[in-house]
Parts: structure tokens; sequence; C-alpha cells
């Protein structure tokens, strides 16, 4: 009888290695603390395949705006085979916010957790910023590339056509 227990305790702590639980989160001005209304967060699961070579898949891909006051809530997922969740999150004359990288400096971010009520709080983007090293920083930030991520590309559609502009000048 212990050694079934033991073993239905074994399964469930694996089985909850992957169970990402739904979430609330709050977007804020990291200067005012206000809340930003329209921000996008975006949620990206990964799988590993393979064996010795081995690459990343998309699994599930969770888009959401905020609301007036800055509040989103995000759906989980559960699995026991898929990697940490990717987040990004973007407004329009912010800086983006990574799960992972930290702009401009692309250090690694080693603060985030997902659990409930997480502030994610956004820089302005500031004049001596590049708009062509923030659009990339965003595409590296948005994980694996694959998936549904329409709301987040459209919202900093108007961003790559600033880089596009500012890499016209560099040419000239």
């Amino acid at each position: 009888m212990k050694i079934k227990h033991l073993l239905i305790a074994v399964m469930m702590l694996f089985l909850s290695t992957g169970c990402y639980r739904e979430i609330t989160g709050t977007v804020v001005d990291a200067e005012t603390g206000k809340p930003i209304e329209g921000a996008v967060i975006l949620v990206e699961w990964t799988k590993t395949k393979g064996f010795g070579l081995t690459h990343t898949e998309s699994y599930k891909v969770v888009e959401v705006l905020t609301d007036k006051e800055g509040k989103a809530t995000i759906s989980g997922t559960f699995s026991p085979f898929v990697n940490p969740p990717y987040v990004t999150v973007y407004k329009k004359n912010y800086v983006a916010w990574s799960s992972r990288i930290i702009f401009p400096d692309r250090i690694n971010r080693t603060d985030f957790k997902w659990k409930n009520n997480y502030v994610f709080r956004l820089e302005h983007f500031k004049a001596e910023y590049s708009y062509i090293e923030h659009t990339s920083f965003i595409r590296s930030a948005i994980a694996s590339g694959r998936g549904d991520k329409k709301v987040i590309y459209e919202a900093f559609g108007w961003e790559r056509k600033k880089a596009s502009k500012e890499r016209d000048t560099r040419r000239r």
C-alpha cells in the first residue's frame, strides 16, 4: 500500500512540473506606477522535440490585452512536457518586456516567476534607443516565431516602419 501511495505522489510531482495555472497580471508604467491600458501580453509554451540534436516547437500561444486598469487574465496550460513559458509584453512608446532578456543590454532576466498578480513594469522608449535594435529584441523575445501571434505583430508594426526609416538613414 505504501508503494502505491509513493508512486502516486511521484506521478503527481512529475505531472505538476509542467502545470501552469491561469494567472492575473498588471502592466504599469515603471516611472509613475500607473496602469497601462491596451498592452499586449504574449505567452508561448514550447516543447523540446528529438533526441541528441533537439529543437523546440510551439505548443500553445496566448495573447491578451490589458484593460483600463492595466490588468489581464492569462490562461495557463497543463502538460508535463512543456518548457517554461516565454512572456513578452508590448505597448507603443514603451520598451518591450521579456521574461528572458532585458533591453537594451540584452542581459538575462532572472526575476520572473509564473505567479498570480505579477506586475510587469514597462519603461518608456528613450530617444537614444534604436528602433532597429528594439524590433530585433522583440522578435527574439517572441520565442519560436511560430504559432498565432497576430496581435503583437500588429501592435509593433508601426515600430518596424520606424526601424526601416532608421536603416535608410544609416545607409546615407
